[in-house]
């Protein structure tokens, strides 16, 4: 079990690796993250910084790239994912099954997660995702009941243990 956190800023991450996380996610500060509110999420100096920060005390940084791009700008999300190639993040957390193509293509090493945006609420959406695009990690769904949950969690038992899944509160 891994105990993931949000960072909104600098300050956040440092907070979160200091107190006992494994991992954080955090976003670029652009329309490729979904919490992308001023104030919050990170330039390239801070990302760099944030990533190494995290890295020195053996933690992980997983980068949320969770909204949809828009048919006039895919790029902005292509060069997102170049971005945190780049950067070194662990993983990337995305939604759109195009740029986990992309990412597949481009950078095979790139660890990927389903994002809750993704919708993913049964094993075989789960699975047809790790199949496709090697996703390492889903993060279900706030809608499913506990008892939907056990039944994902069930499945997966059953059928594979290389798929990590989280749950999003």
């Amino acid at each position: 079990m891994e105990l993931v956190c949000p960072a909104g800023s600098l300050p956040a991450l440092k907070a979160a690796v200091d107190h006992g996380a494994d991992c954080v996610y955090l976003g670029f500060r652009d329309a490729t993250n979904a919490r992308n509110f001023a104030g919050l999420n990170f330039d390239e100096a801070a990302i760099a910084t944030g990533i190494r920060y995290a890295h020195d005390r053996g933690r992980k940084v997983l980068l949320a790239l969770n909204t949809y791009p828009q048919a006039s700008s895919t790029e902005v999300w292509r060069k997102a994912i170049d971005r945190a190639a780049q950067n070194g993040v662990d993983a990337v957390i995305l939604a759109d099954p195009g740029l986990m193509s992309y990412a597949l293509k481009h950078y095979p090493e790139l660890r990927l997660h389903l994002s809750v945006q993704g919708s993913a609420t049964n094993y075989e959406a789960i699975n047809f995702y790790h199949q496709h695009f090697g996703i390492a990690r889903a993060v279900l769904p706030r809608v499913l009941s506990l008892t939907q949950v056990g039944q994902v969690l069930e499945k997966r038992r059953s059928r594979s243990k290389c798929l990590a899944l989280a749950a999003c509160a």
